[in-house]
């Protein structure tokens, strides 16, 4: 006759751990469950809207275009604002070339915008291309807006709004842009009228009344320094036409004007 052996006291304690395990680790996953369930209503509650736009770096555009561009209405939600979107319609402004984001919890959006610094003029049919530093079209109207030089002789073969005009000859016309970016470095392009760039090996600026033969690219800086101290040292020098030839300069007597 056979008889069942009782539980062991062991594997009893084995089952009651089992299911208290098992019992917490379900009060976990729901209380986690709850938690996230809650946090993500309050982050994507009305609480987060967007409602402070900041736009930083901006000179020419206005804050009102980039605005615009961007498409902030009073239900666009902080988080879930689409930024890469948003970027590439501010982009669109040819004077706009970088555009970076910044959301600030709750409710705080900041944008930096980098802009394209308008440096020249070509002339074009019935009006003018507008260029940067690096000879990037920007715009095309019938008229100049800025008191920046005129690029003469310039040749070339198509353009593009946002690309860099199109030469036959891009080694001279990097001349023109080296040129360009030295005098926006030291603060002079505002004071040039006409750049002629007929010659890339006899670039003649000129500011007021008097024509600089720069030559070529050469000691590019130091000629710019050159017509700086010169502008500086003589501010009627514009009163007198004349003509500084920086082509071939000498020590104790770096210039020379011819009247």
């Amino acid at each position: 006759m056979s008889s069942q052996m009782p539980p062991h006291p062991q594997n009893e304690r084995d089952i009651a751990e089992l299911l208290q395990s098992r019992k917490t680790r379900f009060l976990l996953v729901a209380m986690l469950c709850t938690t996230t369930f809650v946090l993500l209503i309050f982050l994507f509650s009305p609480y987060f809207n967007i409602n402070e736009v900041h736009i930083i770096g901006n000179s020419r555009v206005s804050e009102d275009e980039i605005r615009d561009s961007l498409e902030v209405t009073r239900s666009s939600h902080l988080l879930l604002f689409n930024t890469r979107t948003a970027g590439q319609r501010v982009l669109e402004n040819m004077y706009i070339g970088a555009v970076e984001f910044e959301r600030i919890l709750p409710g705080r959006l900041i944008v930096t915008v980098t802009e394209r610094r308008l440096t020249a003029y070509v002339e074009h049919t019935g009006g003018f291309l507008f260029l940067d530093d690096t000879g990037r079209v920007l715009d095309v109207r019938q008229y100049i807006t800025d008191s920046l030089p005129i690029l003469e002789g310039l040749q070339f073969t198509r353009f593009q709004l946002g690309e860099i005009l199109e030469v036959p000859d891009t080694a001279a016309f990097n001349v023109i842009v080296q040129y360009a970016q030295l005098l926006n470095h030291h603060g002079l392009i505002q004071r040039v009228s006409h750049i002629n760039v007929t010659d890339a090996a006899n670039i003649r600026i000129n500011i007021e009344n008097i024509e600089f033969n720069v030559g070529g690219i050469s000691d590019a800086d130091e000629k710019i320094r050159t017509i700086s101290a010169i502008i500086a040292a003589k501010p009627n020098v514009g009163l007198i036409p004349g003509f500084v030839d920086l082509r071939e300069r000498r020590q104790d007597n770096f210039f020379e004007i011819l009247q």
